[in-house]
């Protein structure tokens, strides 16, 4: 069953198919919708965790690394237009299972923006609403 999409979230993921198009003529593979497997998913992701922190690599400038957030996005978008092409989707599970370890490594080399920024909260926390009174001011 295929699910319905927003427009933003199409041309999103447009984007993301693009960058994966693009990793599959660098490394010589059909670039069409039906290609997308599980395992050339897993050999995505793989390739992007290698290459994130390589200063050597001259394809940054038009081929930009992906953050794990922008690479679980990329793996749902593969999914979904992988599935409006053969019909089935493919298993991205292993995917994402090896991200989740670039994930937590990430995480703890890497601060989050807003500290980058000097916030100190990205959404700053609500003041708890007071619980009405009872009969005879007294609280329930």
């Amino acid at each position: 069953m295929l699910r319905r999409y927003s427009g933003k979230t199409v041309s999103c993921y447009r984007a993301r198919l693009a960058h994966y198009q693009h990793w599959c003529r660098a490394c010589g593979y059909q670039t069409g919708l039906s290609a997308i497997t599980a395992a050339k998913l897993l050999e995505y992701v793989d390739d992007r965790i290698t290459r994130w922190g390589d200063t050597c690599d001259q394809d940054t400038d038009v081929y930009p690394q992906y953050q794990p957030d922008t690479i679980r996005q990329t793996i749902n978008a593969l999914v979904c237009w992988a599935e409006r092409a053969t019909g089935q989707a493919p298993d991205g599970r292993a995917a994402k299972q090896a991200l989740r370890g670039f994930t937590d490594t990430f995480d703890r080399t890497h601060p989050p923006a807003w500290r980058v920024a000097g916030r100190r909260l990205p959404r700053p926390r609500r003041a708890a609403i007071p619980r009405p009174l009872g009969v005879g001011g007294e609280r329930p």
